[in-house]
């Protein structure tokens, strides 16, 4: 198997390097990176008026897909992404029939020991190999709450800790009551962690001045909390696209 120690481990992560930044560029509009980017989606499709009374959402879980599938049905569906994507046959200098035949190199070198024996895997790729991933549910049995987990972070981290849940809050939560729910929970970890009352205080008066609303007690109503969430959306989807495009 391709592990830390693998012949084929850097083999597997030089392919990884060429052909992540092709599979974001290609299915960025529909890939959820994040919770908030599934909201976002569902809040313009229904601002497009596609959301209609018998409209359904479904969830797929596929088990163990890296396990099962033979090796050609893993290399032929990323040929044929490859020759719809990249126009001229190579990537960095590399064509798109090496970078095939280097995966399938790593495929069929994937070795594991059991029983004092060694075995040569015919099915899926090794879980520690790197590959190509891809984010299309969020669960809310999982994430039920826009509050981030706030655990194993040095003292200094967590005053920008505090405005990042905010402004997650923010992305997620459309109505201006839901927000000020999810604020007093922050405010409430954040106490129960050791923080003063006025060092949170702070961190969440910035929040408000950076996004433009003064006085926010008296002035955060639906209208301006309206403008304060787009504002934080453009924020966070143009560091989002800073990210992916350091990849």
């Amino acid at each position: 198997m391709v592990c830390c120690l693998g012949l084929t481990l850097g083999i597997s992560c030089y392919i990884n390097r060429l052909l992540q930044p092709l599979y974001d560029q290609a299915t960025r509009s529909t890939t959820f990176f994040k919770a908030s980017n599934a909201v976002h989606a569902l809040e313009n499709y229904t601002k497009e008026a596609r959301l209609q009374s018998n409209t359904l959402f479904a969830t797929v879980h596929v088990n163990h897909l890296c396990t099962i599938m033979p090796h050609e049905q893993l290399t032929e569906p990323l040929q044929h992404f490859l020759y719809d994507y990249v126009p001229d046959r190579q990537v960095q200098g590399l064509t798109v029939d090496a970078i095939i035949e280097l995966i399938r190199f790593v495929l069929q070198n994937q070795y594991f020991i059991f029983d004092n024996k060694i075995y040569r895997k015919i099915k899926g790729c090794g879980f520690g190999q790197p590959q190509l991933r891809t984010t299309i549910n969020h669960d809310n049995d999982i994430e039920p709450r826009g509050l981030s987990f706030i655990s194993n972070h040095p003292p200094v981290m967590y005053s920008t800790l505090i405005q990042a849940c905010l402004m997650h809050s923010a992305v997620i939560r459309s109505k201006v009551s839901d927000f000020h729910n999810e604020r007093r929970d922050v405010q409430i970890v954040f106490l129960n962690n050791g923080y003063s009352i006025n060092f949170i205080t702070e961190h969440v008066e910035q929040l408000f001045q950076d996004f433009h609303i003064s006085n926010w007690k008296s002035n955060l109503n639906q209208s301006t909390y309206d403008k304060m969430r787009e504002e934080i959306i453009e924020y966070d989807q143009q560091h989002q696209e800073m990210k992916i495009k350091q990849r």
